[in-house]
């Protein structure tokens, strides 16, 4: 048992290692090699009984050499001469010191001669006889092992065609993005310069309307943002995109096989279809690497030229990644099927002696393990347990994948590299973007501060020393250096930017004129009258404080309340992009909670400016009066005399009427949740034919209200109307 185990196994192997050592997959190589394979089981009695290989016992016996040329002149082209019997003579030349006799050589035998030659039978091949004349192999024995390696050539070309595939399905699905993006900003100049609607021609309308009417929709119902079972479902055109790269995944899963009658590795039908079916979706599975680390850097090129942001490659990569474990499962399978087919339960255990074996196997399980710990409730709520895991079995991953494929003396490897290059150049852009928000990456001091009655830790950053202004709708991660995990990090989007010359960002407790002293008491608990940053530049980060990172932002600043805590951190950024609001006619935000740091975001854009919308509607839900009057005292005061912008705060607690009768005239106070879909109808009814930006952040209820509303009025036929939601997907 264990002799025909190895016979197999190194069979396998060779087959295996075949296309790494000769990439001559032509018929002009195949026809050679069915000639050789053909001839290779005969002994000569002129051959050396030391010599054990074929190429190298060829070398050494005239006979064995004219058999060789007489087949190839028989049954095959010229080409195949060249194709085969230079590689042979190189092998002669090293390994046997002896120089090949020229092809003419044959040229005294006539066809009756060549007629008259014995034509060795697949029989006689296998018998293990000793030969002591020139032979041909018969036609049906040359054609057993032309249809043989015919057909692991097709295979194996196919293999690699559809491996590419892979990339060339994404390089055509980026070409689109970015030609559409690249329309988007032709249009948006022209806007800007023609000062004309964001409706544009009758051409342009058209192609957006439809454009919107595939992008914007969910992909099942009206769930988008809010979670299905234990995950959640990308929007339909992202759906369709992820939906159109399975099928092809399968298709060429189980396309592109040349099964023969007789196949001298893989005798029975079932065989062949195991090996091959292995073989393409491990290759296929290793294929997608490159596509699955791109996808998931934050640092993406892409991002920027298609416009798509970090959430549409987050939800690419997941998919991509689920699609590769899914082959390397059937890979996997498949091979143990086909062992256990060979020679049961001994030959599976006989196999796990080889390293490329059981870390293949490795690879596997990291894999599926890499995806179970991805479901979106663990993302959620162990998410810098997520990260760290991810990184590790990550880096498990590769590892193993290069011992697995290191049978094939390099072909593969660049799977290996390309990723390991993404990881690091991400890694590289991530330390030049700290660079160059601060050089001295250690001198970043910000202030933190917690208010227990709004329940938000506000986080004001200094960036005069970066190389850029924070712009609208961006976001940063942020690492706090004197924390107790200061290798962590957290996105957070930019709330508000003060430059030179104006005010600096206000903590609670100071006057305004807009806000009476009797609602200004409502909203402290000592007295922090207090500037910081005064005339200098600042960004300011809003922060809903939940588990993990945050918490402990809020444990950190609550602990000195109601002092301004003084907090080393490191700022990686901008990610992220300005979405052009400020080209529509009309903007209404409908937001919720610490979503209305995206409103705020845009506030300078949008207000205050001779091209700035001509209205500008903000509805926020939010529980906390306090966290409401503080941004209206911090952050909105200045805006709020702007002739264009509405601001109307709904209350989801219960708060008695004396405590609001004394907020600022500009706001309008509602109780209870916003009605996302009556707020987007009202805002479509009063702009008629101009343009409409809907932009959502907050509770995924609502922000799938509002994408169903929008979804609803293309349908009808209205124009003009853009969905916009901001959220950041884990």
């Amino acid at each position: 048992m264990k002799l025909t185990s190895l016979s197999s196994l190194l069979t396998i192997l060779s087959i295996c290692t075949q296309p790494a050592q000769a990439e001559d997959r032509s018929p002009e190589r195949v026809c050679y090699d069915s000639c050789a394979s053909s001839l290779s089981t005969v002994h000569f009695d002129d051959m050396l009984h030391n010599q054990t290989n074929f190429m190298t016992k060829t070398c050494y016996s005239p006979k064995a050499i004219l058999s060789l040329y007489l087949c190839l002149d028989i049954y095959c082209t010229p080409g195949a001469r060249k194709a085969g019997l230079e590689p042979l003579n190189e092998t002669c030349i090293e390994q046997a010191h002896v120089v090949l006799p020229q092809f003419s050589i044959i040229s005294n035998f006539t066809d009756e001669d060549k007629e008259r030659i014995h034509r060795l039978e697949r029989n006689e091949a296998e018998a293990s006889l000793t030969f002591s004349e020139v032979m041909i192999p018969s036609e049906t024995w040359f054609g057993i092992w032309w249809d043989t390696l015919d057909s692991v050539a097709y295979t194996y070309t196919h293999h690699d065609l559809y491996g590419r595939a892979m990339i060339i399905f994404w390089i055509v699905v980026v070409a689109i993005g970015v030609l559409n993006h690249f329309m988007q900003q032709i249009a948006n100049s022209q806007i800007v310069r023609n000062h004309s609607s964001k409706t544009g021609g009758r051409l342009w309308s058209l192609y957006t309307s439809t454009l919107n009417r595939v992008a914007v929709p969910a992909t099942f119902g009206d769930r988008c943002a809010q979670k299905v079972g234990w995950g959640t479902v990308p929007p339909r055109i992202q759906s369709l995109t992820l939906f159109a790269f399975l099928i092809l995944n399968i298709v060429l899963s189980i396309h592109g096989y040349r099964i023969v009658p007789i196949n001298m590795y893989f005798p029975s039908t079932a065989k062949q279809i195991l090996r091959y079916a292995s073989d393409r979706t491990g290759v296929i599975s290793f294929a997608n690497f490159p596509l699955i680390w791109l996808f998931g850097m934050r640092n993406n090129l892409l991002m920027w030229l298609t416009g798509w942001d970090f959430g549409t490659y987050n939800n690419f990569h997941r998919w991509v990644a689920r699609i590769a474990t899914a082959q390397a499962i059937v890979h996997s399978i498949g091979y143990t099927a086909l062992i256990f087919v060979e020679g049961g339960w001994d030959y599976y255990v006989f196999w796990w002696s080889y390293m490329f074996w059981w870390v293949g196997e490795i690879a596997t399980i990291v894999m599926s393990l890499l995806v179970g710990a991805s479901f979106y409730w663990i993302r959620r709520q162990q998410y810098e347990l997520f990260l760290v895991v991810h990184i590790i079995m990550s880096i498990i991953l590769l590892i193993t994948m290069l011992a697995h494929v290191s049978i094939f003396q390099g072909e593969y490897d660049v799977f290996f590299w390309v990723p390991c290059f993404i990881w690091v150049a991400d890694r590289v852009i991530r330390a030049l973007r700290i660079a160059a928000f601060n050089p001295k990456l250690w001198d970043t001091w910000a202030t933190s501060v917690y208010h227990p009655t709004s329940n938000i830790v506000r986080l004001v950053v200094p960036w005069s020393n970066s190389l850029y202004k924070p712009a609208p709708g961006t976001f940063y991660y942020i690492h706090v250096l004197n924390g107790p995990r200061c290798w962590e990090s957290h996105p957070f989007t930019v709330a508000a930017v003060t430059d030179e010359g104006q005010r600096g960002a206000k903590l609670l407790g100071e006057q305004v004129p807009l806000l009476e002293s009797g609602a200004l008491e409502q909203t402290t608990d000592g007295d922090v009258s207090q500037e910081v940053f005064s005339d200098s530049r600042t960004m300011t980060f809003l922060i809903r404080p939940y588990d993990g990172f945050t918490s402990r932002l809020r444990d950190t600043a609550s602990a000195e309340w109601p002092k301004n805590v003084p907090q080393r951190v490191l700022v990686d950024g901008p990610y992220g992009h300005t979405q052009p609001l400020h080209l529509f006619d009309h903007v209404v935000f409908v937001v919720g909670g610490s979503g209305i740091v995206v409103p705020l975001s845009y506030l300078q854009l949008l207000t205050n400016n001779p091209s700035s919308p001509r209205t500008v509607k903000i509805h926020w839900a939010v529980r906390e009066p306090a966290f409401a009057l503080d941004v209206l005292k911090t952050d909105i005061s200045d805006a709020l005399g702007s002739a264009n912008l509405s601001v109307e705060i709904h209350l989801t607690t219960h708060t008695p009427q004396d405590d609001l009768h004394e907020w600022p005239t500009q706001v309008v106070l509602r109780r209870g949740r916003i009605d996302a879909a009556a707020v987007v109808t009202r805002a479509s009814e009063r702009v008629d034919s101009e343009s409409l930006a809907v932009v959502a952040c907050g509770p995924a209820q609502m922000a799938d209200d509002a994408r169903r509303t929008v979804v609803s009025l293309l349908k009808q036929g209205v124009k003009g109307v853009e969905y916009f939601e901001e959220s950041f997907q884990w």
